[in-house]
């Protein structure tokens, strides 16, 4: 599962086009793609009768999920001061390149931390776990990734063995492990559904041997619950410790942006919790394990097609806004940004100096400016002005931005300082919101005062 000498060549790995292929990109920390829809669909037609079971169970679930994600749409969301775990970054380190990523850890004073530990090669985590147990004991909390690939799937004493080791190796650091990755995708090599219910089986007796780590999943990626709902629903080993959702939200621009003509991040969040509470399953915490924005001109570094990337400017922004909106839903537990370092995608250029991104520095301004903070989203009638109110300790604060133009903010919010995305400082007079979002200290004043004097604007 090493590089393949012949990666740039069009799906050159798999000429038998074998459902038991897997090969390694290195460059995009990913498997290759070495089949075309139509023919992973031709290679799936044996297991028509899964997916038919998978297709039932949603049917009948739809009645109760729509109701309960009406009812929460209706309610006030839960509020809950950001913890200083629930915003996270997830990083690849190995022993030869761990001070760099310490030395970068601590300037963004990051104090959650996702870590994949591929099944096939763990070796490299497992020797930085000296170093994992002195981040652990100054706070930070590890969520690992365990990653499955063909033979694991196939081999399921395979699976048994690396979570159990897995567990005993790191099982210290009270950590929560995500079972498997991103299983709705053959090139993981989870064919069928029935295949992720195997590795469940199959690290059941980790779970009984290591009471201490926290088991998430299914781990799903993009907005396909209807996998979820499948496994939440069906016959499953064990429950889970928390859901697990690689929630891309489509990348095509803001979070804010809509999908299927109605659902934006907010809404797709909820829905997910919908489908948690319906489920019968019991209603864990949500974690959103993996989310970015690839940047434009990255070329053969991107991981996605050219229809999703964007500028420097764009990556910051909309980083800042999935976090906040995750956090204003009051259903999520954790987030994590994939990754610190790549060049492409990372907080950090993959380059020998690590360049900083303006991403990195509006992750560390939002980190400072929010662990704590209750977070509430400003009400859709305000639009086009849109963000949210962030309270603690009888101060109020405030992140605003608009979905088009400019619009200058009243002088009667009496604004005590300001700063852009990425921490610097703003002049407070004639100070204006626009598609970057500000940050503004409003003192001591009342959330509905302020929202009424925003009204008034309107």
């Amino acid at each position: 599962m090493g590089t393949d000498q012949h990666a740039d060549d069009p799906r050159p790995g798999n000429p038998s086009r074998s459902r038991d292929h897997f090969r390694w990109d290195d460059r995009h920390h990913q498997p290759h793609t070495d089949m075309g829809k139509w023919e992973k669909f031709w290679a799936s037609r044996a297991d028509a009768a899964q997916f038919l079971r998978l297709l039932g169970r949603n049917v009948a679930q739809l009645g109760p999920v729509v109701r309960r994600y009406r009812a929460l749409l209706r309610a006030e969301p839960p509020s809950h001061p950001v913890a200083e775990h629930e915003f996270g970054i997830a990083v690849s380190p190995a022993p030869a390149t761990w001070g760099r990523y310490l030395e970068r850890i601590r300037d963004l004073d990051a104090r959650a931390l996702l870590i994949r530990v591929p099944a096939w090669a763990p070796q490299s985590v497992f020797e930085l776990h000296d170093e994992f147990a002195r981040l652990r004991a100054a706070g930070t909390r590890f969520t690992f990734t365990l990653l499955q690939n063909r033979d694991m799937v196939n081999d399921p004493g395979r699976w048994q063995a690396f979570a159990r080791e897995a567990a005993g190796r790191l099982g210290d650091l009270d950590p929560t492990f995500q079972l498997g990755h991103a299983i709705n995708r053959k090139k993981w090599g989870v064919w069928h559904p029935n295949e992720y219910v195997r590795l469940m089986e199959a690290a059941a007796s980790a779970r009984d041997e290591f009471p201490a780590v926290r088991w998430i999943g299914p781990p799903v990626i993009d907005f396909e619950y209807y996998f979820t709902t499948h496994y939440l629903v069906g016959k499953r080993p064990f429950d889970f410790d928390g859901v697990a959702a690689l929630l891309y939200v489509d990348r095509r621009g803001s979070p804010d942006n809509v999908q299927y003509g109605h659902f934006d991040l907010y809404r797709k969040i909820m829905l997910l919790r919908a489908v948690v509470q319906a489920s019968g399953h019991p209603d864990v915490p949500i974690h959103l394990t993996e989310f970015n924005w690839p940047l434009k001109g990255s070329g053969k570094h991107s991981p996605a097609g050219e229809h999703v990337q964007t500028d420097e400017a764009g990556q910051a922004r909309y980083l800042v806004l999935y976090d906040l909106t995750a956090a204003a839903t009051g259903q999520v537990a954790s987030t994590f940004w994939w990754q610190l370092v790549a060049r492409g995608y990372g907080l950090l250029d993959e380059d020998d100096a690590w360049t900083e991104r303006r991403a990195y520095r509006a992750f560390k301004h939002l980190l400072a400016r929010t662990r704590g903070w209750e977070v509430r989203r400003l009400p859709s009638s305000l639009r086009p002005l849109r963000g949210f109110l962030l309270q603690r300790g009888g101060r109020t604060d405030a992140i605003l931005y608009t979905s088009a133009g400019e619009i200058r903010l009243d002088p009667v919010l009496e604004v005590q300082d300001a700063s852009d995305l990425i921490g610097n400082p703003l002049a407070t007079a004639a100070l204006t919101a626009g598609p970057d979002p500000v940050y503004v200290s409003l003192g001591a004043a009342e959330p509905a005062a302020i929202l009424d004097i925003l009204t008034r604007r309107r």
